[in-house]
Formats: structure tokens, sequence, C-alpha cells
């Protein structure tokens, strides 16, 4: 009995500090949400309400008509659509500068860098299946409109989408680009109109 009675003790005193450890790897906050998300961590789903807390390695999943908006530490966001698979692999914050890397399995994205990408020594970038998102402090676009995976800058410095075919360069605010595989060459950037735009703006886009 007084063994049991120590035992319980410990793990009372041992609980606080074990779910202070479980948060060190807390990256992001659900922001918005419409509809139904899940978190995907070691086979085990987690329902995503608003507050909810995103952690490495999670696997975010949306369900057919939903969005979700996820906020990171430095003020990052990333609307996921519908029928989307997203994960968070690194996401280090410092004074000196830091480090994220993501990645979008499917569906459609649109983000905008936080004060991470404000730091000079920072770097931040986006995994697809087809190639490489470099982001330089911006508000982009990444998704399926018809069949190739497509890549849009909507405002700020600029993207360069690489893969094994070669590396182009989103620089002016409307230009996108289409990957065909991961070993062709993005096609060279072409400004898209309005309601190119707007369609994808659209994928992710709440409805409140």
């Amino acid at each position: 009995m007084r063994f049991a009675a120590l035992f319980l003790f410990i793990l009372c005193l041992a609980g606080p500090a074990a779910a202070q450890q479980q948060n060190t790897d807390v990256v992001a906050k659900v922001t918005r949400l419409e509809k139904a998300a899940v978190a995907m961590q070691d086979a085990l789903p987690r329902p995503l309400k608003v507050g909810s807390e995103v952690q490495l390695g999670d696997v975010i999943s949306t369900g057919k008509g939903a969005r979700v908006e996820l906020t990171f530490s430095d003020g990052t966001t990333a609307r996921l659509g519908e029928r989307t698979q997203f994960t968070v692999i690194e996401f280090v914050v410092e004074q000196n500068g830091g480090n994220a890397v993501m990645r979008l399995m499917k569906g459609a994205m649109q983000m905008t860098s936080g004060t991470l990408m404000k730091v000079a020594d920072s770097s931040m970038i986006v995994q697809t299946e087809t190639a490489t998102i470099g982001i330089r402090g911006t508000t982009f676009w990444v998704g399926t409109i018809e069949d190739d995976m497509e890549v849009a800058l909507f405002s700020g410095k600029g993207v360069y989408v690489e893969n094994a075919g070669g590396r182009v360069e989103l620089t002016r605010s409307g230009q996108g680009t289409s990957i065909g595989d991961m070993d062709q060459i993005p096609s060279e950037p072409v400004f898209w109109g309005k309601d190119k735009l707007d369609q994808a703006a659209a994928t992710t886009a709440f409805s409140k």
C-alpha cells in the first residue's frame, strides 16, 4: 500500500513536467476552422477545433468542403483547402535566424510568412511531390486547378520553385508557374488573369 501511494505521488509530480515536455513541440494553433479537420500523430487522430495546438510531425487532414487556418509562433499563417494533407517537419525561430520545413502532400494552401522571414539568416521552404518552394517574405498559393501542381505569388518579395529539372523565380504579384513532374523544370513565370487568381484563392477561402 505504501509503495502504491508513493508511486501515485511520483506520477502526480511528473505529470505537469511531462505535459510541459510534450508542449515543446507545439509550433502552431488553429485560428479558424470550417467543417472538419484532424491531426494525426503516431497513428492517433485528434479532431481539431479553434485553439487546438499543432505539433511537429502532425499530419493535418481536411475533409470535403473544409478549411483550416494555422497560425505559427512567428505569425506565419497557412490556410488549407478541402481534402488537403499538410505537415510541419521543422520550425525553429531564433533571434539570429531560424529554419522552417513544411510539406504539402496534397490539396491547396495559401501561406503568408511571418517574422521568421524578416531575419537575414532564416530559411522557409514548402516541399511538394513535384517541387520545393522557397519563401522570401510573401503571400503565395500552391495547389492544383487543372491537372498539374501550380504556384502563384499573391504579394511580397517572391518565391522560387525548384526541382530536379531546375528553378524558376516568381518575383511579381500575379505571376504563376506549373510543375508537370519532379524531373521537369517548372514552366516560365506568366501573369495569371484575375479569373485564375480568384479561382486559386477560392480553394482556401472561408465562406465567412
